[in-house]
């Protein structure tokens, strides 16, 4: 079994819609939408609708609706693995405002709760 050797756990969500804007130098901006699959105090991992063209390289920033509260969330940050299946990790720890991550960081681990089937007796 392998250890992850991370300072902040990763968080699994689902159901966890995103929009990724790519401001680009000399070059036009990229817009896509997305699926989080986990997510940290220091990155994210999105699978994107559509793959990003090579050398996506630019501030990415990320618009995320809360799933209980519906309020938007922005976090800011840079593309740091390209994996398959137009999945992509991103670093934010930087970027982003302690207050918005834990916002949606408590509201992720809320829905991980309540997704968790409990047994019947």
């Amino acid at each position: 079994m392998h250890n992850e050797q991370r300072n902040h756990p990763r968080i699994s969500v689902k159901e966890l819609k995103a929009h990724v804007s790519i401001d680009r130098v000399r070059q036009a901006p990229i817009e896509i939408d997305g699926d989080v699959i986990d997510i940290s105090y220091t990155g994210i991992k999105i699978r994107l609708n559509s793959p990003l063209p090579e050398k996506s390289e630019g501030i990415v920033k990320i618009v995320i609706v809360l799933p209980e509260s519906k309020i938007p969330i922005t976090i800011h940050g840079e593309i740091k693995h390209y994996c398959p299946h137009f999945e992509y990790g991103l670093h934010h720890g930087n970027y982003s405002t302690e207050e918005a991550l834990d916002e949606l960081m408590f509201e992720c681990v809320k829905q991980t709760q309540t997704n968790i089937a409990m047994p019947t007796i």
